[in-house]
């Protein structure tokens, strides 16, 4: 009798345990598949929306603006140069003047109208508009090229010999050069401003996501053919953000690369694994959760995170690189660039910035970014 009953008890402490560790399977196998389509939606799937207006304007006189936050996020607190975009305007903000009972005060810089009050806005990082020869009077040509996915559109702003190759970051487009093109057009220097695939108007990618330099690179590579195919002596891929990752992947797979006389990046993503740990982070996910997302990742959507680590072959390159990145990137961790920076320093120039968040470096100081670009140029540039 007591035989029978130890091994009752056994069986259902086994069938216990064994319970329990299936419905713990089951929960983090679950919790994976789901981040690893959280991973699929903020990492790789094309999204050309733009930021929600989130911005309540409270007052506006010529040269001050004052907005609410719903959230009470700070992100838009800090100081430097921003654009401020609503249904039917832009303009241009400068530093804080106020931050009192959650609105805001701004000095309002140059503006095409007033926007009323009530009028909802979003700030953003790209303080320019239109084209090169809006924004800042350079005049330019809307040129094209044929590529791997059809032909691709840019603007040829005409300087130099040497060629300067923006590459936009993220769901952006050619607007986030124009924060760059003056300082580019006073060194001497041409800017050639690309499109590339998931663009608006361009062919998407064949796996319908962005990836972050697999396949990108090889526009790039045809941009730089079409400069050297018009007058081009050399070129200076400058990439930002996901840009900085096309670049990478460009200097390591095309022979074109021995074309390139320096390089520019602005907040590069060197390392996906490290931008997708650092998301978990923030949003307190474990650490194996995180880890079997990743593998699911690679398994629902054919992505090798491994083909990602840019860091991992900067002992190959030997072109002059000048790195910036904010020490407050709350999207790729700085850390990436520190160890670049480390690991080449005769190669690298690095200007970290202290309290940039991401691709802000030339907003908060925009004389400090541009006289470390004309001082990175001047050699290399005839």
């Amino acid at each position: 009798m007591k035989y029978r009953l130890f091994r009752l008890t056994r069986r259902r402490v086994v069938t216990t345990i064994t319970t329990v560790v299936l419905v713990v399977v089951v929960l983090v196998l679950g919790a994976s598949w789901y981040y690893s389509g959280l991973i699929e939606d903020g990492a790789f799937k094309i999204d050309r929306e733009p930021d929600e207006l989130d911005l309540e304007i409270v007052s506006v006189t010529e040269d001050q603006i004052s907005f609410r936050h719903p959230s009470g996020d700070g992100r838009w607190e800090q100081p430097g140069v921003w654009g401020l975009e609503w249904d039917g305007g832009f303009a241009r903000v400068g530093d804080v003047i106020s931050n009192k009972a959650g609105v805001i005060s701004r000095v309002f810089m140059s503006q095409e109208r007033l926007p009323a009050v009530g009028t909802t806005a979003r700030m953003t990082r790209e303080v320019f508009n239109g084209d090169p020869l809006t924004a800042h009077g350079l005049p330019f040509k809307e040129v094209s090229f044929p590529a791997p996915l059809g032909t691709l559109g840019a603007w040829l702003v005409e300087g130099g010999d040497t060629w300067v190759i923006h590459v936009h970051g993220h769901s952006g487009d050619r607007i986030e050069a124009l924060r760059s093109t003056p300082v580019i057009n006073r060194a001497g220097a041409s800017s050639l401003v690309i499109d590339y695939r998931n663009d608006d108007g361009v062919d998407e990618d064949a796996s319908g996501y962005y990836l972050y330099g697999l396949t990108e690179w090889k526009d790039l590579e045809v941009a730089v053919q079409y400069a050297l195919d018009n007058g081009a002596t050399s070129v200076i891929p400058y990439g930002y953000s996901m840009g900085g990752g096309i670049v990478m992947s460009f200097l390591y797979n095309s022979p074109l690369a021995s074309s390139v006389s320096g390089v520019v990046l602005d907040a590069p993503m060197l390392d996906l694994s490290r931008v997708i740990d650092d998301a978990a982070a923030q949003r307190s996910v474990p650490g194996f959760i995180t880890d079997i997302a990743r593998f699911l990742t690679e398994q629902r959507f054919d992505v090798e995170f491994e083909d990602l680590e840019y860091l991992d072959d900067v002992d190959r390159l030997d072109t002059p690189i000048l790195l910036f990145h904010g020490d407050d990137d709350d999207r790729i961790p700085v850390e990436t660039s520190d160890e670049f920076a480390a690991a080449r320093p005769a190669l690298v120039g690095y200007e970290r910035v202290a309290g940039a968040k991401h691709v802000h470096s030339w907003n908060l100081d925009p004389a400090r970014y541009e006289s470390a670009v004309e001082s990175f140029l001047a050699p290399l540039v005839p």
